[in-house]
């Protein structure tokens, strides 16, 4: 019985390789493949094929271990099933951690808001909700406040608020001039309460694409999160 999990554990945890190995090179190899329909097929081989590979590759690591290892060298072999558990449990963690999750909640709802503010100078006289378009990243229902745009000294300042449904981190997304800027919002997984106005936040450091010409200097985002009672009013 002994032997029988230890082989058994081993092709467990070396079955994904397999898998994970067969991908990628499906996906190298047709790298060149162009448009929805190709680059659909891809998928579909690299995901069955990596299925089969995985398979396969379990039965061959216990056909190896059984007549190669387990007889002299059970315990490394031992060892190395719970060094593979230990490290696919963290990487399983990691990914539970990346996946989305809803965000909800029994006796209230929800709601982010949000103000950003621009300089007069760098909207240049358009409506500041024609040149900052918020975007929150995940599920939701944005609630856009162009009623409530005012002025405060220099900047122009935009309400907007959302309701999140599901998310895999806070994070928002102003495109300004359709360029997309990112903000990082400093929220727990799952607020147990309402917070209070954060400070004036920059663009992030780190963007996909190159910041538009005097975002950084020019634009700031801040935000709060609320918990409402269902049937309050905000």
């Amino acid at each position: 019985m002994e032997r029988f999990f230890t082989l058994f554990v081993a092709s467990l945890c070396a079955a994904p390789l397999f898998y994970f190995l067969f991908f990628e090179v499906t996906v190298a190899l047709n790298s060149h493949a162009t448009g929805p329909d190709a680059r659909l097929g891809v998928a579909y081989l690299a995901t069955w094929g990596g299925f089969l590979a995985a398979f396969i590759g379990f039965f061959v690591v216990w056909f190896l271990a059984r007549y190669f290892l387990v007889e002299n060298y059970i315990r490394h072999l031992q060892i190395f099933d719970g060094i593979a558990l230990i490290i696919w449990f963290i990487l399983y963690l990691n990914w539970s951690d990346q996946q989305e999750y809803r965000l909800e909640y029994a006796d209230h709802r929800a709601v982010v808001e949000v103000e950003m503010r621009a300089t007069q100078s760098f909207l240049k006289g358009a409506a500041i909700d024609s040149v900052l378009i918020p975007q929150f990243i995940g599920q939701d229902l944005d609630n856009p406040h162009p009623d409530r745009i005012r002025q405060e000294g220099n900047f122009v300042i935009l309400p907007w608020e959302t309701t999140p449904i599901s998310l895999k981190k806070w994070h928002m997304r102003v495109f300004v001039h359709n360029t997309p800027v990112d903000f990082p919002l400093d929220l727990p997984k799952r607020p147990q309460a309402s917070t209070d106005w954060s400070a004036w936040l920059t663009p992030a450091a780190k963007q996909e694409d190159p910041l538009p010409d005097g975002a950084l200097e020019h634009i700031a985002l801040r935000y709060r999160f609320r918990l409402i009672p269902h049937g309050s009013p905000d």
